[in-house]
């Protein structure tokens, strides 16, 4: 009988693979910024180092505020739930204010402070949103399809949203309707509900597409781009190109042609197609995996949270990150029409870096809650009429309950049953 190999002591409860991750991203991103943003910074700043050095002090902030966020018990956080969400509310209609509110492109979403130091109020609301709908949602799961629970979230959705929405920011309000539902599902609801919600959301979303001309515009492009290569489709078309002149290898760190005037944000909404161009299809691969991992490590984390509200902070953090990379990833593929969102950890811009990696702080500190035991806190029981517990009903059924025989599902905040 072969002796077994003793096991080699545990030094740490955070998620070492996620802080790898997080950070090869980061890394990744600081080197693609600085290429795909030299020639423009030398033009207009003499300077080609100029974008590289705010996001590399951005990167270092944002790092500082991961450590402090994954070092603070995340359930301190209900007490900043409130007033989070008030100041993300109070920015998000100060940046609509004509004259405080910072305009480019036809839309206002920075407000800046000096050249350097700005915000952009809707990245702040959507962790703000995350943070408060975890809490909220988690004290409600019992009655999550009562028209008392789900009135207030359409309503403080939708508030969020619009505001969003009148910046104009469609692809960020995309991003908090996916956050919103993802939450809404997880805390409990039935599928029944969760499509009448998606469904709402869907047929919001293409009015919205259609309401205004240039949006209208931009579906058009998106079914035939060449009807308008120099044009509409121009940006579309200049993408995949990016892509596709890469092959396997790409044409080298720094060699891409696609970021010499082709692109429009060749550093923020587009480099993914310069990532495509400069490292092939080694390079975007290697992309896709990292954020395929970082939602695998996200979700793992959910599923091993102590509490139902970890379990949902850590769910709304993961889908957010993950559905904004992806939706990145699609636009420069025109898998899906033209929007102007960011590539997290990797697109230039410092309200979207930090709030990012302080949002990973957060999930590495569910992670060391779930991970460690310590702080585990029983959920209190749902007692029926006679005071006795009683499982909650299985998705999409009146009755019955949630836990089989043998291993049950593994949600700890799921069940009063113990384990066994």
């Amino acid at each position: 009988m072969r002796a077994r190999l003793p096991r080699a002591p545990r030094t740490t409860e955070y998620d070492l693979p996620l802080v790898a991750i997080v950070l090869g991203l980061v890394a990744l991103g600081l080197a693609m910024v600085y290429s795909a943003s030299g020639i423009r910074a030398l033009d207009a700043r003499d300077d080609p180092s100029y974008f590289l050095v705010q996001q590399s002090a951005w990167a270092a902030i944002g790092i500082v505020g991961m450590v402090l966020a994954a070092r603070l018990d995340h359930r301190a956080l209900r007490r900043a739930a409130v007033p989070l969400g008030v100041v993300a509310l109070i920015l998000l209609v100060v940046v609509l204010v004509p004259g405080i509110g910072t305009c480019a492109g036809g839309a206002c979403r920075w407000l800046r402070v000096t050249s350097f130091a700005g915000i952009q109020p809707a990245e702040l609301a959507k962790l703000a949103l995350i943070v408060y709908l975890a809490f909220w949602l988690a004290a409600r799961r019992d009655r999550i399809a009562q028209l008392g629970t789900t009135g207030p979230f359409i309503v403080l959705v939708a508030l969020v949203a619009g505001l969003v929405v009148a910046e104009p920011d469609l692809g960020t309000a995309i991003v908090i309707g996916a956050i919103a539902l993802a939450l809404y599902f997880a805390a409990g609801a039935r599928l029944v509900e969760f499509a009448g919600l998606g469904a709402l959301a869907g047929t919001l979303a293409l009015a919205l597409a259609v309401a205004q001309p240039y949006r209208l515009q931009r579906l058009l492009t998106f079914l035939d781009p060449w009807s308008d290569p120099r044009g509409a489709g121009f940006q579309s078309i200049q993408s995949l190109y990016g892509l596709a002149l890469g092959g396997p290898f790409g044409e080298g760190l720094g060699a891409g042609r696609e970021k010499f005037g082709f692109l429009p944000a060749p550093y923020t909404d587009s480099i993914f197609s310069v990532i495509g161009n400069e490292l092939g299809m080694v390079g975007t691969g290697l992309v896709i995996f990292l954020f395929l991992a970082f939602a695998f490590r996200g979700t793992r984390i959910a599923l091993r949270a102590p509490n139902a509200e970890g379990a949902l902070l850590a769910m709304g953090i993961t889908v957010w990150l993950a559905s904004q990379a992806w939706l990145n990833m699609a636009v420069v593929a025109s898998l899906v029409p033209m929007t102007g969102i960011t590539l997290p950890f990797i697109s230039y811009g410092g309200s979207s870096l930090c709030v990012g990696l302080v949002a990973v702080g957060i999930l590495l500190s569910v992670g060391r809650a779930g991970a460690g035991g310590s702080a585990r806190v029983p959920d209190p029981p749902r007692g029926g009429r006679d005071g006795r517990p009683r499982e909650p009903a299985a998705r999409g059924r009146r009755g019955g309950t949630r836990a089989r025989r043998g291993r049950a599902f593994p949600l700890p905040w799921r069940s009063t049953r113990a384990g066994g």
